[in-house]
This record gives structure tokens, sequence and C-alpha cells, in this order.
């Protein structure tokens, strides 16, 4: 039994050291969308771009992988390009927006830096999501898809 379970485990981590490295998952910020000029207060945790994409801020708890590795220093206005308020934390200073697709599947997913910039390279930058991670199919599926192969490549082509 314990050869067999063994044997999934390499065939799972196979998978996905191969899947990880297939253009699939490195260039999967070619589908990739960032919110265009201000984002608006809609309500609660909910804002508009110039665009009329919707994107959900999510709590700074599911955004652990995108924060920066050492305290920021304030700075005088924070996240400029947002209206209404964004609590600014020197050891989580970064907020995550998702934006679902239209069809439901993938999302758009942004990383919104404290001087109104996007995090666009390096393995904390934000990435185009196969699934979308709301519900318990969502949640799986964004599991399989996005979050295990991220930590057999961080490498994304932009």
């Amino acid at each position: 039994m314990k050869k067999k379970i063994l044997g999934l485990l390499v065939l799972f981590l196979g998978f996905y050291f191969i899947f990880a490295h297939m253009d699939v998952h490195t260039h999967r910020n070619q589908y990739n969308v960032l919110p265009k000029g201000n984002l608006k207060l809609v309500s609660d945790d909910l804002y508009v771009d110039e665009a009329k994409l919707h994107w959900e801020k999510l709590p700074q708890k599911m955004n652990k992988f995108h924060q920066t590795p050492s305290p920021v220093p304030p700075i005088a206005i924070p996240y400029p390009n947002v209206e209404g308020s964004l609590e600014f934390s020197e050891e989580s200073p970064n907020w995550k927006f998702l934006c679902k697709e239209k069809d439901g599947s993938g999302s758009y997913e942004a990383i919104l830096q404290p001087d109104g910039t996007y995090l666009t390279n390096g393995e904390k930058q934000g990435t185009y999501n196969y699934g979308h991670p709301s519900g318990f199919w969502g949640t799986v599926k964004h599991t399989l898809l996005d979050v295990i192969p991220h930590f057999f490549n961080d490498d994304y082509s932009n």
C-alpha cells in the first residue's frame, strides 16, 4: 500500500512539474487584464474601473503570496488611484483585486502597490487565474490550476 501511495505522489509531483513548465502556465498572463484608470468603490469590497470592469478587493489573509518580503515605510498618499479608503499596512502594503471573467471560469488578478502601480513582474506579481476562487469547485480549480503550479515554477513570461 505504501508503494502505491508513493507512486501516486511521484506521478502527482511529476505532472505538476511538467505542467508548471508548459506554455499554458508560463504564458498565462497573456490573458490577464489590469484595471483601467481609477478604481471607484461601489459597495463593500467591490470596485469598478474606468472600463466598467468590476474588481473585488480580497482580504489580506488571501493575499499573503503577493506581499513584500520586508516592511515598507508609509508614503504620504497611498493608493492614489483608488476612490474609497484602503488601509495601509507596513507589513502588508499590497492589495489583491480580482475581476471575474464574463463566462465565470477564470479571473484577472491585479496586485496594487501603495504607490498606485500594479505589480507585473517577479514571483509575487498578479497572474491570470484559470479558476476563479469562489465557491467550493472554483477554489478547487484555482488551487489545482493556479496555486500548485506556482510552487514548481514562478517564472512567468510577460
